[in-house]
């Protein structure tokens, strides 16, 4: 049952009560009435005589907020912790509720109970009755239009106010312009990425707070003192090692609260600050210099716009958190003259056509796709729209989507019912078409590895468009001139050159595929067998190169020896990678 109570009718039930207490010839009120607002008066009005001490037998105390998107705890309380005066509840999102946990509570003791809670405010609330609820009390509210206040027995009163979050950002305890990434990863950790070096960080706060501080993950306060009530100062001597010669720390934020008792919004109560070193970026083939940025060395790939005037800066996250073959990143648009943009803090990408989470479709516009949908983002207008959405039922989820430049054209290759089948609808079309061009079971895909099925690539080129296909359970490759011929080629296109299409082959396994060799194709010759990369390297593209890492050293595939050759950075640089991706770069650790 849903109760709504307004602050007129509380005075109505009050004079009541006070005429009753002054006449002995007031009717007694019972359960059996029939009247809405007698029913109401029974539920929410205390009465004097029934006891409602329940403090004694309490447990615990916790309080969530959720709402369509979700919802968590935000407060937890032993018996011991719980305030003996009225205190306030501050909470974020569109519902909150309370959990009152109790010891020996008997199913009359807790009807006593429930029967004489009391709201003040205009708010919907409604107590859960689930079965097996006898030990414990749940109440939830909802479209509360102002603060409200909860009394349940002889716990103190609540007052519940909503409020937009506490909410931080970086500041130099030193005064000089560091650069810095603050990203709300969410369940990969809101980070804060600086540059190795750097001994402390400030964060600055957008209320006055209590001068509780951050804690380690096993709740060590760490080395930090508050500067005054908005600037908390970090010391970052207890840094350990991470992933790619970072340096990281961990803390827990969830006791800092404001002076009012806010706190800090649920994506943002614990911060993993990175100390990363310096890189700069250059191209494969010549040595010039990419971008010069502040914010470059942040950076596990750049992708250039075709003007070279603006550039994406990809941060990788973290790979999936479930059984998909993702990864998640954030994307940062960098454009001269100007501050970074976060296009997104974190978006987990299944789908890298050119072996990059995200393209440019044009100068001003941006590509990229997961199993969800296809998204474009406008630099311009800081607008993300939806150009494919696979969300609702996840039966039509993406498994390879990709944009031809050359022709102005969006291809998806969706699941039909991913539920049901493998196979794989194809869609086509220019972008604001209301009508694409629909090819039913154009293909099937099937596991490449443990649940995760292979991508059936799409590369468009200039003279035309390889696609991929399963034909006898193995992957093929079809290549679709201009002129409509097709020409097709075992194996699964992983970069085309000017050289030819490399290609990857597999052959049929008991679960999955399993890979057989490399070879390279003209697609007016036939398909030539070429040297495989060093045992138990990862390979990749870079650019117009096939690249193998083998522990720390890159090796390049050289068509004209048929070998893989050591790869020395064109500069001579020692401590340089090449990264994947169709622009063709390399970065440097700067000492």
């Amino acid at each position: 049952m849903v109760r709504i109570l307004g602050s007129g009718f509380l005075l109505s039930v009050m004079l009541l009560l006070n005429a009753c207490e002054d006449n002995a010839q007031c009717p007694s009120i019972t359960s059996s009435a029939s009247s809405s607002e007698v029913s109401a008066l029974i539920t929410t009005a205390p009465v004097a005589s029934v006891e409602t001490s329940i403090r004694s037998k309490l447990q615990s105390l916790n309080f969530g907020e959720q709402n369509s998107s979700g919802g968590h705890i935000f407060k937890s309380w032993k018996a011991t912790d719980v305030p003996n005066e009225p205190f306030q509840v501050v909470y974020h999102l569109e519902d909150v509720s309370m959990n009152a946990t109790f010891a020996e509570l008997s199913q009359a003791e807790r009807q006593r109970l429930t029967d004489h809670i009391r709201i003040d405010g205009n708010v919907e609330w409604k107590i859960d009755e689930s079965p097996n609820s006898t030990s414990n009390v749940r109440i939830q509210f909802h479209n509360a239009s102002t603060s409200f206040v909860l009394h349940i027995g002889d716990l103190p009163a609540m007052t519940f106010i909503r409020k937009e979050p506490v909410s931080f950002t970086f500041g130099s305890s030193s005064g000089r312009d560091v650069p810095y990434l603050l990203l709300w990863a969410q369940e990969y950790a809101p980070r804060l990425l600086i540059p190795e070096g750097e001994s402390s960080v400030e964060l600055v706060f957008s209320e006055e707070m209590h001068n509780d501080l951050p804690t380690t993950m096993e709740g060590v306060p760490l080395a930090a003192k508050w500067v005054d009530t908005k600037h908390l100062l970090i010391q970052l001597d207890a840094m350990r090692a991470g992933d790619h010669r970072t340096k990281e720390l961990y803390m827990q934020m969830d006791t800092l609260v404001d002076l009012s008792g806010n706190h800090l919004g649920s994506g943002s109560r614990s911060l993993l600050v990175q100390q990363v070193p310096k890189y700069a970026w250059y191209y494969v083939h010549s040595g010039e210099l990419v971008g010069g940025g502040p914010r470059d060395q942040f950076y596990d790939q750049v992708v250039l716009s075709e003007n070279k005037q603006s550039y994406v800066g990809i941060v990788r996250l973290g790979g999936s958190m479930g059984d998909g073959d993702g990864t998640s990143y954030a994307f940062i648009l960098e454009q001269k003259g100007k501050g970074p943009v976060v296009i997104e803090d974190v978006f987990y990408s299944t789908i890298e056509p050119e072996q990059q989470p995200i393209q440019w479709m044009d100068a001003k516009t941006l590509i990229y796709s997961s199993y969800y949908g296809v998204y474009a983002y406008d630099i311009e207008k800081r607008e993300k729209r939806i150009l494919y959405n696979a969300r609702t039922s996840e039966e039509n989820n993406v498994n390879y989507a990709s944009y031809d430049t050359t022709r102005e054209l969006l291809h998806i290759l969706a699941y039909e019912n991913r539920h049901e089948t493998s196979q794989l609808e194809r869609i086509s079309y220019k972008s604001g078409e209301a009508s694409p061009q629909r090819t039913k079971a154009y293909t099937s895909t099937t596991l490449v590895a443990k649940y995760s099925d292979l991508d059936m690539s799409i590369i468009p080129t200039v003279k035309g468009t390889y696609w991929t296909r399963l034909q006898d359970g193995v992957p093929y490759t079809d290549f679709v001139s201009d002129s409509g011929e097709k020409m097709t080629t075992a194996g699964i296109t992983r970069l085309v050159a000017e050289q030819g299409a490399y290609l990857q082959l597999y052959l049929k396994g008991d679960n999955q595929l399993q890979f057989s060799e490399w070879k390279i194709w003209q697609p007016s010759q036939s398909a030539k067998v070429i040297a495989n990369p060093p045992q138990g390297s990862y390979t990749y593209a870079s650019g117009t190169d096939l690249f193998s890492r083998q522990d720390d050293k890159y090796y390049k595939y050289d068509l004209s020896r048929n070998k893989w050759v050591l790869w020395q950075a064109p500069n001579g640089e020692k401590d340089a990678e090449p990264v994947r991706g169709k622009d063709g770069l390399y970065r440097v650790r700067m000492e």
